[in-house]
């Protein structure tokens, strides 16, 4: 499955409601067998603007790596990264029967996608949404219970001391070319009865990234600029990836 509609998929599934009941979102190029539903689909808008990259960074091995030192398991070695900014295109489909349900479903949707570009605690990879605990203290994320500016907002109150990381960085989705058009209708009058369709259009842009292994005497170092967005991107998701980390 392609990272972003993998991406859209955890961030809605589970997460809509209507009448008590939670309404099914799936990768699916028309509806389901059962209204209201929720699919997603995805095409890619790549026009090859972009060159692909190498980086190469450190990473700790693997416990059955050759190399790895069972002294020093912490030990970081070189590994070749090859990225590649891509273009690409999400519909988020909504299949109902009446108009109240198209509307809080839509509502919904649009507000879930507001809280996830707006860093919104759920929508940090490190939380626990059955326990409501962040992975990293292993306890209650603070973001809902401490009462600071930060934490009414919904937002980290230490995203640095706490890890914070967004499930659109941790995928290599640049947040900032994330364009959200208004939704349409496109009612489907063939089927009996007619079943309404609304549609909301994403574009945006990600990197498709592949990490290589790489013994201790192959890579140089490359030194990345931190204050870089991309390169902090890159390194972000690259680190979710991969196992082992």
């Amino acid at each position: 499955m392609n990272i972003v509609k993998k991406t859209y998929l955890q961030l809605l599934q589970n997460r809509i409601i209507l009448d008590d009941q939670i309404i099914p979102v799936i990768i699916k190029d028309y509806w389901y067998d059962n209204t209201p539903c929720v699919t997603i689909t995805g095409f890619s808008r790549d026009k090859g603007r972009y060159n692909r990259q190498q980086r190469t960074i450190y990473k700790k091995l693997s416990e059955d790596h050759p190399l790895f030192d069972e002294d020093n398991p912490n030990e970081k070695y070189p590994h070749l990264a090859e990225y590649q900014r891509k273009e690409y295109e999400i519909q988020i489909n909504v299949w109902c029967n009446t108009e109240r349900e198209r509307e809080e479903i839509v509502n919904q949707i649009r507000h879930l996608l507001f809280l996830a570009r707006n860093h919104h605690y759920s929508y940090c990879v490190n939380y626990d949404n059955e326990t409501h605990n962040c992975k990293k203290l292993e306890e209650e994320c603070k973001a809902r219970t401490v009462n600071g500016y930060r934490g009414l907002r919904g937002l980290c109150p230490a995203p640095r001391m706490y890890e914070y990381c967004n499930i659109y960085k941790s995928n290599g989705i640049l947040t900032n070319t994330i364009r959200i058009s208004p939704d349409y209708e496109r009612d489907e009058y063939d089927h009996k009865p007619p079943l309404k369709r609304s549609i909301i259009v994403i574009n945006l842009d990600y990197y498709e990234i592949f990490l290589y292994e790489s013994k201790q005497t192959i890579c140089a170092n490359v030194e990345l600029n931190a204050s870089d967005i991309d390169y902090e991107i890159l390194l972000n998701a690259i680190n979710t990836h991969c196992e082992h980390c």
